[in-house]
């Protein structure tokens, strides 16, 4: 006679424990049934295998719990910084002596290694910026150069990552070649009057996935320090 039974297979068992995790409890000559303490050479017992997993959770847990309570760390020590720098901005009471604090002062808070300001302007006039060894540059806004940032200012925000080429030429000239990850900010919108790139010499140090709300947060707070001295519109 044919046997018309079903073999249920180990991923049946498996997930019918797992919906069942009081079967042992219920059924407990089944769990004498089973070799739990006593295992062959070079094997472990079940709950061995569930003691070494339930560590590896904890570890886990443990290690995300660190990296919250860091990252909650870095936010509070951030937000103090960003206090500070605001401070020192609207205590520029000239031109002179803000733009080259701005550049200085985001170059400490981020360690990049090259901070460029693009200012921008409309007219035949070109505006008369403060002269200093930062890397300051005022430029018509209808500029053929400024075409290769059209993707970049349309979006109106912060953009992290590696820029092009003919990018990098326009906000660091000579030392374009050394620069690896960019973060753009585009200083107000509607129209922009300039872009702000913070720079660094490590691929990595900026990238597409980090988090730009401070950045957007610090774009608002250089359009507002700057917008008295701009001319841009008039």
């Amino acid at each position: 006679m044919g046997d018309n039974q079903q073999s249920l297979t180990a991923e049946q068992v498996k997930e019918y424990l797992i919906k069942n995790n009081d079967f042992f409890i219920s059924h407990p000559d089944a769990l004498e049934a089973l070799n739990l303490n006593d295992s062959p050479e070079g094997t472990i017992s079940l709950i061995q295998r569930q003691n070494q997993r339930l560590h590896g959770k904890n570890q886990q847990i443990h290690s995300q719990l660190e990296s919250l309570i860091d990252n909650g760390h870095e936010n509070t020590r951030l937000q103090g910084r960003v206090h500070q720098l605001c401070l020192k901005l609207m205590d520029a009471t000239t031109l002179e002596l803000l733009l080259p604090l701005l550049i200085t002062e985001l170059k400490h808070e981020f360690k990049a290694d090259e901070v460029a300001l693009r200012w921008f302007y409309a007219g035949d006039v070109q505006p008369n910026l403060p002269e200093t060894d930062q890397n300051i540059i005022a430029l018509h806004a209808d500029a053929k150069d400024l075409r290769v940032f059209d993707k970049i200012l349309s979006k109106q925000q912060p953009v992290c990552g590696r820029l092009s080429k003919a990018q990098k030429e326009l906000l660091f000239a000579e030392r374009s070649e050394k620069v690896q990850s960019v973060a753009c900010i585009p200083l107000g919108h509607e129209p922009c009057a300039g872009l702000l790139a913070i720079a660094s010499y490590d691929e990595d140090r900026f990238h597409a996935d980090m988090g730009t709300d401070f950045l957007s947060f610090l774009g608002e707070v250089a359009m507002r320090v700057l917008r008295p001295y701009h001319d841009y519109g008039k």
